[in-house]
């Protein structure tokens, strides 16, 4: 399975070969999202980028950019909650979750780690492939 991935993210390829799952990762710059298949869309946020993106209102600029591409979209966290460093309420990043789903229709999926971040990739990809493609 190859994905498209944001040049300027974090190298996964290592990831997914520990993990022994078949993605190659094709690298290259781009303008909106992360992460790329088919008709996905993903942006990635470490918990601590999520907070600033917040605080900073970067995530809304970000937010209106996924939507006029045109695709499935979805926000996906890596990294917990509780373990924040930037100085924010929780449930101020509740609430950004909550109107991301609700408001905007984009879909968030949370994780702890860049391996568990690498099987939901697999996972989603794999789901997006066989809906396209017809296959139950």
């Amino acid at each position: 399975m190859m994905i498209k991935q944001d040049s300027r993210e974090p190298e996964m390829q290592l990831v997914a070969d520990l993990n022994n799952i078949d993605i190659t990762f094709k690298r290259e710059f781009m303008k909106v999202g992360d992460y790329e298949f088919e008709n996905v869309l993903i942006e990635r946020k470490e918990i601590n980028d999520l907070c600033s993106s917040i605080i900073d209102k970067r995530i809304e600029t970000q937010v209106d950019a996924l939507k006029k591409s045109g695709k499935d979209c979805f926000l996906i966290v890596v990294g917990n909650l509780k373990d924040r460093k930037v100085e924010i309420n929780e449930n101020c990043v509740l609430g950004k979750i909550v109107s991301l789903v609700y408001k905007h229709n984009i879909k968030v999926l949370w994780c702890e780690d860049d391996f568990q971040f690498v099987f939901l990739l697999k996972n989603l990809f794999k789901k997006v492939h066989e809906r396209l493609r017809g296959i139950k």
